[in-house]
């Protein structure tokens, strides 16, 4: 019988771990994941990762993994390759109508910035992707800013940033 490398008893633990489905009170950090920041940046209530939690979605529900990305997730961190900090994921914007309806109804729904702001990001002649102005673990920022002068500071949601 071939002997198990000890690369091979390490990567155990994470492999069943991982391939264990993922419960609301489970924590990724505490497996094998070096996402310790992002999971404390749950608690910030200005970052949409955080929106999303007190909403009702896990980390998965964004997250969605294949088993077979599981596995090579765990052993690329057994080996030590993984990326730290780790990549920022962009989501394409059907990915995030998939739960916020569509433009136009978001547009509705951000009608009132008009009279707040003298604008509706969501009424945008740019027609941005989502994730130009929304991040989901760090701030967001208002690509609007970019081109158009106004105090927003004053305009910004509790949370968001200007670019620089």
């Amino acid at each position: 019988m071939k002997k198990p490398t000890q690369l091979g008893w390490m990567a155990l633990p994470f492999l069943l771990i991982l391939s264990t489905p993922i419960q609301a009170e489970d924590s990724c950090a505490g497996a094998c994941h070096i996402i310790k920041p992002y999971e404390q940046g749950i608690q910030d209530e200005t970052l949409l990762s955080s929106k999303h939690i007190q909403a009702g979605l896990e980390c998965i529900d964004c997250h969605e993994q294949t088993a077979e990305t599981r596995t090579m997730e765990a052993d690329a961190y057994a080996k030590g390759e993984y990326d730290d900090p780790m990549y920022t994921r962009e989501f394409d914007n059907d990915f995030c109508l998939r739960c916020h309806d569509d433009y136009e109804f978001l547009a509705k729904e951000t009608k009132h910035l008009e009279e707040l702001w003298g604008i509706n990001p969501h009424h945008s002649h740019l027609e941005p992707d989502c994730n130009q102005c929304h991040q989901s673990h760090t701030p967001s920022t208002v690509v609007c800013a970019e081109c158009h002068i106004a105090d927003w500071n004053e305009r910004l949601p509790e949370g968001w940033i200007l670019k620089n």
